[in-house]
């Protein structure tokens, strides 16, 4: 015989989405449509207010060499010894732009 264990929650009025979701409980909850617009808008506040990565730009080893005036044996040597670390993508190497121009002094 299968016995299910149910907790009973005494949820105040005043409580909203937000401060259930974060009781970890299993519980069924009726809702408004006014507390859950208010509920998403504050979903949204708090997407926004946390920092957005920005995309880094990627340059290809030829690129590295290009910019830098060094041949790619010098580039795998600076790979090697951590001088200059690139990110494999496949079978190919790039390299982070901010870390090539950190090289150059800019």
């Amino acid at each position: 015989m299968f016995v299910s264990l149910c907790q009973i929650i005494i949820i105040n009025k005043d409580m909203n989405i937000s401060e259930l979701s974060n009781l970890n409980a299993n519980v069924s909850v009726c809702v408004t449509l006014a507390d859950l617009k208010e509920f998403v808008s504050e979903m949204m506040a708090e997407v926004a207010a946390k920092p957005q990565q920005t995309e880094e730009t990627m340059l290809s080893a030829d690129e590295v060499c290009k910019v830098l005036g060094i041949s790619s044996n010098s580039l795998w040597r600076w790979g090697k010894s951590g001088y200059l670390k690139g990110q494999k993508v496949g079978r190919k190497v790039f390299y982070r732009k901010s870390d090539v121009d950190a090289l150059q002094g800019k």
